[in-house]
């Protein structure tokens, strides 16, 4: 079956949802530590199946929602610190991986997101639609930028036209970007309405995201044909535009999961 982005966005499926991403980070991780770092390569296994084996459970909604929602916690902490730890001994040469810094500080920053999630999970909180709108494009559309870089970053320089092309979104995205932020500081808090140019950004948003998750997909079946050069794990195109998907849908419905 080719890609669908079918997670169930009931409390089982949001839970599934932040569970799989940080599962596929250590995997994708796991491909980039050098077989020189037995000791980092062996944690990070053993950080994946833990998150994977929750996520199973999570899929299939068993067991408990609350201590679910623990054990995900849980779980993804200790995976957020590994890579914390991780990044340091990067940022200090005392450790062989071919993961770029950027790209594990990416990774912390979903965690501590999906932490955010579950949180707000835990204790029942609302959050009002321009709330939801400031939070969604600042939080994703840094993610988003960051995609593109590190699609660059796979794609083997003679595939002139694709880089071109990632260039042009990478760069709109970043725009993108900057004016979020620029609207989290310009629409102040109390936010009680959805003030039209605020919803002009989300709509706009909306479009780009479903474009770019279009894009990812069609590379990703250039990737699956080995049409095109790349040194990119074969499902990490349909992580991404699962992820992409995943900012849309929240911005067409207003909250955040």
């Amino acid at each position: 079956m080719g890609y669908m982005d079918n997670y169930e966005r009931d409390a089982f499926g949001i839970v599934a949802f932040w569970l799989r991403n940080n599962f596929d980070h250590g995997r994708f991780f796991d491909r980039e530590i050098s077989h020189h770092e037995l000791e980092l390569a062996r944690a990070n296994q053993s950080m994946v199946q833990s998150l994977g084996g929750i996520w199973q459970r999570a899929e299939a909604k068993q067991g408990d929602l609350g201590i679910l929602i623990n054990e995900s916690q849980q779980a993804i902490s200790e995976f957020r610190n590994f890579l914390i730890t991780g990044m340091n001994q990067a940022l200090h040469c005392s450790v062989i991986v071919s993961t770029p810094v950027a790209l594990m500080d990416h990774m912390i920053r979903e965690a501590e997101e999906s932490q955010k999630v579950l949180s707000l999970m835990q204790t029942g909180g609302q959050v009002l639609i321009a709330d939801a709108v400031i939070h969604e494009s600042t939080f994703w559309l840094r993610q988003m930028a960051d995609h593109l870089a590190f699609v660059q970053h796979y794609l083997d320089p003679t595939n002139y036209e694709l880089q071109e092309r990632v260039r042009r979104m990478t760069q709109k995205f970043e725009r993108l970007f900057l004016q979020a932020n620029a609207l989290r500081t310009i629409v102040r808090k109390p936010r009680t309405e959805l003030l039209p140019a605020l919803n002009a950004f989300r709509q706009m948003v909306i479009l780009e995201a479903k474009d770019l998750e279009a894009f990812k997909l069609e590379l990703d079946t250039l990737i699956k044909q080995c049409a095109a050069i790349t040194t990119a794990p074969p499902d990490l195109l349909e992580h991404l535009a699962r992820e992409a998907h995943h900012l849309w849908r929240n911005l067409e419905e207003g909250i955040i999961t």
